[in-house]
Order: C-alpha cells, then sequence, then structure tokens
C-alpha cells in the first residue's frame, strides 16, 4: 500500500473520497464539491484513479485492492488520515461495497470522520436486493412481483413462481464480479448480466452457468420499456429522516441498454413522484445521502422501485451543475451548519459520459433500431455538460485518454507496433 505523507493542517473545507475504484466515481465527487470550493482527499484501490489528477483533490492515498481480507489495512489507512488533521473531514463512499465497509467500521471511523448512514438493519437491507424485495413488500413499497432463490437448484423446484418476462439480480453486487478466467470466459460482465429472460429455458440456463453465492438472488418480473422509462430520484436526508435537498433525473441512454450505467442523462421534474419518494423514504426512516431507481409501467402507469442505494454516484455531479449539490448538503450538514431545504434546479441539464454512449449505440441501440444515426448525432446538439472532460479542471480527461490510447495501443498484432 503507497500513501503520501498527511501533513498535519487546520484547512477546513476538506473532504475524503473512499473508493474501491473500477469507475471515475470518485471523480464525480471531486468536482462537485470542487465546484463549491471544498478540496478533497482521494482514498482509492485504483491505482491510476484519475481523480487522482484533478485540481480539487490535496491529497493522495493508495490502497491494496478493496476485498474482505484488506479492510483492515484500509481501515488503518483511513484512520491515519483522521489522526492527521486537526479537524474531522466529511467521509464520502462511492459504491455498495463502500457503504458495507463504512458500515462495518462505523464505530472506529466515527473517531476520526463525519458521515451519515442510515440505520443498522436499513443499511443491512438495502445492500441486499433479496431482504430489500421483502423489506419493500411489508412496508408497502412499490416494487415489481418477485421472488428470492438460494441457487439454481432452488429455482428449478420453485420455477412456477416466476413471471415471465423476468430479469434475476445478484442479492450482493460484488456477487457477480468474477473472481477467476473461468468464470469471466463463461459469464457476461455484472451490468450485461441483467438482462431480460423471455423463457424458463434460458433463465434455468444462465442460473446453471453461475458459481454459487451463499446470498442466493432474487428474480423478478421485467419492465419493459426503453431508457426514457427509467427515472431516478436523489435527496439527502438528516437525523430525523427529513430531506435537505432533491432532484429528479432520466436516462436518455445507458450502457448496456436499457439495464447498464448512465452513459446520457437529463434532469426532469416531477413534483408528484418526487413528493412521493420523500415520503416512502421518511417511512422507512431513511438518513444520509440516497438514490430510488424507478421505472415506469405502462401498463399501469405506475412508478415501480427498482432498488435504494445509500451512496454517493454519478448522478451528483448533473445534479450539481443543475443547481442541487447534494454532495455540498451532506458536507454542510455535516459540520453542523445551518442547510434549509433547497429550492429549483435547472431542468433538462444534460451530462454525456461519450466513450460508454458510443459503446451502447454501436453494440446495442444501433443494432436494435431504437437510435438511428441521425437521432443520435441530433441527440448531442443540446447544451450538456462532459462526465470526465471539464475545461476548467482538464487533467483528469488528459489521463483517461492516455489511458484508453494505451489499451488500444496493446491490443494490436505486435507486427503493427514494432
Amino acid at each position: 500500500m503507497k500513501a503520501n505523507t498527511m501533513r498535519r493542517d487546520k484547512a477546513p473545507r476538506r473532504a475524503v473520497i473512499l473508493t474501491g475504484g473500477g469507475w471515475p466515481g470518485a471523480y464525480d465527487i471531486v468536482r462537485a464539491l470542487g465546484l463549491a470550493g471544498v478540496k478533497s482527499i482521494v482514498v482509492s484501490s485504483q491505482p491510476d484513479d484519475i481523480a487522482f489528477h484533478s485540481r480539487y483533490v490535496e491529497g493522495r492515498i493508495n490502497l491494496p485492492e478493496f476485498q474482505p481480507s484488506h479492510y483492515e489495512k484500509i481501515a488503518d489507512a483511513l484512520e491515519a488520515i483522521g489522526t492527521s488533521v486537526e479537524e474531522k473531514p466529511v467521509l464520502f463512499y462511492v459504491g455498495d461495497a463502500e457503504v458495507g465497509f463504512v458500515h462495518q467500521f462505523r464505530d472506529r471511523l466515527q473517531e476520526h470522520f463525519r458521515f451519515l448512514l442510515p440505520g443498522d438493519p436499513l443499511t443491512t437491507t438495502l445492500l441486499n436486493k433479496s431482504r430489500f424485495y421483502e423489506f419493500a413488500q411489508r412496508c408497502g413499497l412499490p416494487v415489481p412481483r418477485g421472488e428470492s432463490f438460494s441457487d439454481a437448484r432452488d429455482l428449478r423446484k420453485r420455477i412456477g413462481a416466476v413471471a415471465f418476462p423476468c430479469i434475476m439480480k445478484p442479492s450482493f453486487n460484488q456477487d457477480w464480479f468474477w473472481k477467476n478466467p473461468a468464470e469471466r470466459d463463461r459469464l457476461p460482465s455484472y451490468k450485461q448480466a441483467l438482462r431480460r429472460f423471455g423463457s424458463k429455458d434460458d433463465l434455468l440456463e444462465f442460473a446453471d452457468a453461475l458459481p454459487e453465492r451463499a446470498s442466493g438472488f432474487v428474480v423478478q418480473s421485467y419492465i419493459d420499456g426503453g431508457d426514457d422509462a427509467i427515472t431516478t430520484f436523489h435527496g439527502y436526508f438528516n437525523e430525523r429522516s427529513e430531506c435537505l435537498g432533491y432532484f429528479l433525473g432520466r436516462e436518455i441512454r445507458t450502457n448496456p441498454p436499457h439495464t447498464g450505467e448512465s452513459a446520457y442523462s437529463r434532469t426532469i421534474y416531477n413534483e408528484a413522484l418526487a413528493k412521493q419518494s420523500i415520503g416512502y423514504l421518511a417511512r422507512i426512516g431513511m438518513r444520509g445521502i440516497v438514490k430510488i431507481d424507478y421505472k415506469l409501467d405502462e401498463r399501469t402507469n405506475d412508478f415501480m422501485i427498482m432498488e435504494i442505494e445509500p451512496h454517493f454516484q454519478f448522478w451528483h455531479l448533473p445534479g450539481a451543475y443543475a443547481g442541487i449539490n447534494l454532495p455540498l448538503i451532506a458536507y454542510r450538514h455535516q459540520r453542523e451548519e445551518r442547510v434549509g431545504l433547497s429550492g429549483g434546479y435547472a431542468d433538462d441539464l444534460r451530462m454525456l459520459y461519450f466513450l460508454p454512449d458510443i459503446r451502447a449505440y454501436w453494440g446495442g441501440y444501433r443494432k436494435s433500431g431504437e437510435w438511428a444515426l441521425v437521432p443520435y448525432l441530433k441527440s448531442f446538439m443540446k447544451k450538456k455538460y462532459y462526465r470526465i472532460f471539464d475545461p476548467l479542471d482538464p487533467l483528469p480527461f488528459v489521463r483517461s485518454a492516455m489511458g484508453f490510447g494505451g489499451r488500444i495501443l496493446k491490443r494490436l498484432p505486435v507486427n503493427i507496433i514494432g
């Protein structure tokens, strides 16, 4: 584990961003905070994390691989940061694994950092899709019909409980991050594995190929519809489950299509859905940062909850540009500054993640006919921001481009580059 030397510093406007790496998620939060003048210390398991190169970053800590076997070392590294500064910094976490880690080590971390998680049972429930489905039903939240299974054998025994078309999800996202070459050769990547199954045979064939995981999986009814049927609520709630700020977003395209990560997105207004969302989250006692993924069921015109995520993420960057900076609200609230309910935000503010969007179009939307070339190109004509490129903070984009170019060169035949 490599770490820079942290000097003692009384500067109060500082945040610590924890990420297991693999995504540009840390940079999203670094930029959102940087827009408000808050500097960050990035603590990442990704050695070439582009967030390290941001002008808004004043400290860089390289962690070992973000796996349970390394959690003690990671906790030690965070404690070292906490003891090196005069005032407790605010801790941000950008993924399910990171939330689970902070929850597991919360007693140690609270001595050195400020953060606000949901209560213990709720955090555990939100991170486990099987538990969440059962919890949502008990709480009267609108979720698609589903059933939890322990493994493929259990699915075969109770296949009659499944309604088609359907989608299968692991109880924990990390369960489908394949651990060895044999699994990676046999199975698609996590987001590509989240797909529509139209028949019993297809579902069972996929289940039989899965490596066994102790936590099992959940199978839910699949709600058909394009990416514009996917709407998201984003908010921050205080200790009394009162909402201090929120906005809504909608996907334009995802990579892969319909089940993947945001590739091209925009903010929207839907006050009725916002009010419903705040009511749902108050009902379950939500605290801290939260995202609700909805999909509109066109048969009933109801927004169905796909999942609730209690961590910081990509959407908070376009939200900050739109006028609702949830990371800043969290930062100020946890520093015990007065934070009133934030007001309006820019409608139809767009953010593009360029390369994933190109991949989604070329490998998916073009083939399915959902986006012909001319409408696809016209979709870029509206004013937009870019997830990686920022003219005021260009170095992360430069490092990202260099990394992409290096990966391309490695794939070329030796006789071409030699």
